[in-house]
């Protein structure tokens, strides 16, 4: 059994906006939820995030089930823990206890099992290490080497590394393993640095290692374990993130043309033979079937699109199913509206707020009008319907099947079935009109 807690209490001041670092998002959820997401997914007893005490937790997307401790004074990662820790109490049950941070939210379950079994790989097991290659690095600390392979001694801070004779290993701290005895019973023995005067977690290594235990690490890879104190930090966790994305659906038979220029959600759906053109970017809650393409330039925000061909420089709103056979093209947008099988609905046309049957064909230029300044409202399209370039559809209306609307219409009542409608003044030609204009 294990409970997982993550250091969220940061002021992220690198960062120099008013958006708390931890609110931050990377394709589309915040950089907390991101850990929670993870950390959910190993079915933990419990999760406790460690925040500030005016944090909402409501402002984040994963907030249900998650017990909050406050840390009142910024007094380092150790002092963090003690904060997290007091909200346990004599009915947990857990053995282990992760140690997140919540600006590094890449970390995958995967990568948390594998801290699992690397703790059952040695006898008497206090902490497993989370590593990563700190590529040269200076401002991160480092892991000491023990005695056995794969065994450490310590976490040098970057400050003494400079003093330190041992063998160094040139990884850093992404995360910790530990049991939740050793946190209970040495904890407190952590003593504040001498340079900042913060308590440090990262020295229960050394002082389970003296006490007899095993601490071990597991090395990770590094785009997954990378973190952001800075804008351009974040802009890196979000290259990260899409490329993890990108080659993920790769490997599952989705078509990328040009995967460098596709954007992900932390929550997109892709089946397999689904074709993906240049320049498209995928807002949250988008789920695409089997035999989808969509074209360049287009926003997918929501919604579900099946077997069907959408774009290019077209834009699907959320709630909307875009159904097997359906054509959207060019400059056309789509919101809250089910496009029923094989209905064209080719360019240049706003359709919101609707119901459209099978085998309809929306001209050039249409409109369906569903905002009147306070409500919306629906518009219900039949099959078999023909609707004329430049027409307006002003809901509530409903257009029946087998109807023909001619071309440049306003709609504002209902047509029954099988009807001709053509709502417009009537053409009027004045003679010799540029003569007289002339003559003028």
């Amino acid at each position: 059994m294990y409970s997982v807690i993550i250091l969220a209490a940061g002021n992220g001041s690198r960062l120099k906006t008013t958006t708390p670092k931890i609110l931050h998002k990377i394709g589309s959820l915040s950089l907390l939820d991101h850990v929670i997401h993870t950390s959910n997914k190993l079915s933990p007893e419990k999760i406790v995030v460690v925040t500030k005490p005016d944090f909402d937790l409501h402002q984040i997307k994963y907030f249900e089930n998650i017990t909050t401790a406050f840390q009142q004074e910024q007094k380092g990662t150790g002092h963090a823990v003690q904060c997290g820790l007091s909200a346990f109490n004599n009915e947990d049950k857990s053995d282990w206890i992760f140690i997140l941070y919540a600006d590094i939210p890449l970390i995958s379950p995967e990568t948390l099992q594998e801290m699992l079994h690397t703790a059952d790989k040695f006898n008497n097991t206090g902490v497993v290490v989370l590593a990563m290659d700190s590529n040269g690095t200076q401002n991160l600390g480092k892991l000491e080497s023990a005695e056995q392979e794969g065994t450490i001694k310590a976490i040098v801070e970057a400050k003494d590394i400079s003093n330190h004779s041992s063998k160094l290993l040139p990884l850093c701290n992404c995360g910790l393993l530990i049991k939740k005895s050793v946190l209970d019973q040495y904890i407190s023995e952590i003593k504040p640095s001498k340079f900042s005067g913060e308590i440090y977690i990262t020295e229960i290594v050394s002082i389970a290692y003296k006490h007899g235990y095993t601490c071990c690490y597991y090395k990770g890879d590094s785009k997954e374990l990378s973190g952001a104190n800075t804008l351009a930090e974040m802009a890196v966790l979000e290259h990260n993130f899409q490329n993890i994305m990108r080659e993920k659906y790769m490997e599952n038979g989705v078509k990328l043309i040009a995967p460098e220029t596709v954007f992900f959600s932390y929550d997109t759906q892709i089946e397999s033979d689904v074709i993906i053109q240049p320049y498209v970017v995928f807002g949250e809650n988008v789920y695409l079937k089997k035999g989808a393409v969509v074209g360049p330039f287009c926003v997918i925000e929501g919604g579900e699109i099946r077997s069907a061909n959408v774009g290019p420089f077209s834009r699907i709103r959320p709630e909307s199913v875009i159904c097997d056979g359906v054509k959207i093209g060019n400059f056309v947008e789509v919101k809250k509206s089910i496009i029923s099988e094989n209905t064209k609905i080719n360019h240049l046309t706003y359709i919101g707020d609707s119901s459209i049957g099978k085998n309809t064909n929306i001209g050039a230029g249409t409109i369906t009008c569903n905002y009147d300044g306070i409500h919306k409202h629906k518009t219900v399209i039949g099959n078999n319907v023909f609707i004329g370039s430049n027409s307006a559809i002003v809901a509530p209306v409903e257009i029946h099947d087998n109807v023909t609307v001619g071309a440049g219409s306003v709609i504002t009542k209902d047509i029954q079935e099988n009807t001709l409608a053509v709502a417009r003044a009537i053409q009027k030609n004045i003679d010799n009109w540029s003569n007289k204009r002339k003559r003028k």
